[in-house]
């Protein structure tokens, strides 16, 4: 509404103002200047650092608070301080979602902010727009960590984590620390693909099966990124021991009905024996399946169009196809995948290879496992794969989907 030398007022509701102080906003950058972040979520200092963090579920109070008086260290889950919401704003704006926080606006706290005591106390001066910001946004809160003495960044690290097992433990209270800023977007990312508002999604059309809805579901609402790659993996294991079966089935049913094969022959029914040995290991009184196998066929099936799957990924980010050609999953040495190689059989194969190792990376996390994941260092990495494997699980449970 208007600008001066010393600030910048908004139109936030109605005929309700708030101001972004000019002088404030280049003191916080200055400070920020000086700080240490090699992360785009989290800012560090000598004696402070504050990142931000995630709830999978509601706390009883939304300030928690505690000191450390022996060790003279504070500890703090809040709003972000003004100097941390102008580095995020800052970073956010780096990303491809330019109306995120516009969506995440909670209109019921837009008019809390104006309405009754509140309102009356703060006639008295100006509503400063940071914090408006911080108010109607839901998803903004950080863990804020304060030391009278220095510490490495690695100590403040340790401080994180030593704080929310704590909280874990006594109070069942689940928070993550956010490792960078693709876990704060990455809802509103997958969520662009489809349609902006309820009012733009028609009725079902069709009926689809519904322990794949449960696998899905559970993946669309867990904040844990590896629950999520596991939930999107079993949509697609559903299909292994039926697939990977009639394969088997079919194998034999062709070598029965090869013009050279006859079951008078010793040899012949030898070569079929072992034909089936080779598809089936027998362990701990069962027969098991080749899982990697089972994999490739499942794709094979389902995933027919490859140049479709490849182009949803690119509506994603346009540099997807071209990490998964030139990168591996580093923590699973996943293979690359060239989505525009135009030998099908190698993609499907490397693809399930990708899948196949990232899935047992999460799974057999040993000590000993060169090729493991571990929660929050790998989660940026494993993020990518989400992508790939929530497309994936989309377009299997379309595949199995009836008319209504």
């Amino acid at each position: 509404m208007e600008e001066t030398d010393e600030k910048i007022v908004f139109n936030i509701i109605s005929d309700k103002t708030a101001i972004l102080d000019k002088n404030l906003v280049t003191q916080l950058i200055q400070e920020l200047s000086i700080m240490i972040t090699d992360q785009d979520v989290e800012l560090t200092d000598y004696f402070s650092l504050e990142v931000l963090v995630r709830q999978e579920r509601m706390m009883l109070a939304r300030e928690i608070e505690q000191k450390d008086l022996v060790n003279k260290i504070e500890y703090k889950i809040d709003k972000p301080t003004d100097k941390y919401l102008i580095f995020f704003l800052s970073n956010l704006a780096k990303q491809n979602t330019p109306k995120i926080l516009r969506n995440g606006i909670v209109p019921h706290r837009l008019r809390r902010i104006y309405d009754g005591e509140r309102n009356q106390q703060e006639i008295l001066f100006e509503l400063s727009v940071l914090d408006v910001i911080k108010e109607i946004v839901p998803r903004i809160e950080t863990l804020q960590i304060k030391s009278e003495t220095t510490k490495k960044k690695a100590d403040f690290e340790q401080l994180v984590y030593a704080f929310l097992f704590n909280l874990g433990y006594n109070l069942d209270y689940t928070i993550q620390p956010l490792r960078f800023m693709d876990e704060f977007t990455q809802p509103y990312k997958l969520g662009r693909l489809r349609r902006s508002s309820f009012s733009d999604v028609e009725p079902p059309k069709r009926v689809y099966l519904n322990e794949l809805i449960l696998h899905y579901q559970k993946g669309i609402s867990s904040e844990s990124i590896d629950h999520q790659f596991l939930s999107f993996y079993h949509v697609i294991e559903h299909f292994y021991e039926k697939i990977y079966n009639d394969d088997i089935l079919n194998s034999i049913r062709t070598e029965l009905t090869k013009p050279s094969f006859s079951y008078k022959r010793g040899k012949d029914i030898s070569g079929l024996v072992a034909l089936i040995q080779s598809r089936l290991k027998y362990k701990n009184d069962e027969f098991q399946l080749n899982e990697p196998e089972a994999l490739e066929l499942t794709l094979k099936k389902f995933v027919k169009d490859i140049p479709y799957l490849a182009s949803e990924l690119t509506t994603i980010s346009p540099t997807l196809i071209e990490y998964f050609k030139s990168n591996e999953v580093p923590f699973s040495r996943g293979n690359r995948v060239n989505f525009e190689n135009a030998n099908t059989n190698e993609v499907y194969k490397n693809l399930a290879k990708r899948i196949y190792l990232t899935r047992n990376s999460i799974v057999h996390s040993k000590e000993t496992d060169k090729s493991k994941y571990t929660p929050f260092r790998d989660d940026k990495e494993l993020l990518t794969e989400i992508y790939l494997l929530r497309l994936i699980a989309e377009i299997i449970i379309i595949e199995n989907s009836k008319e209504l």
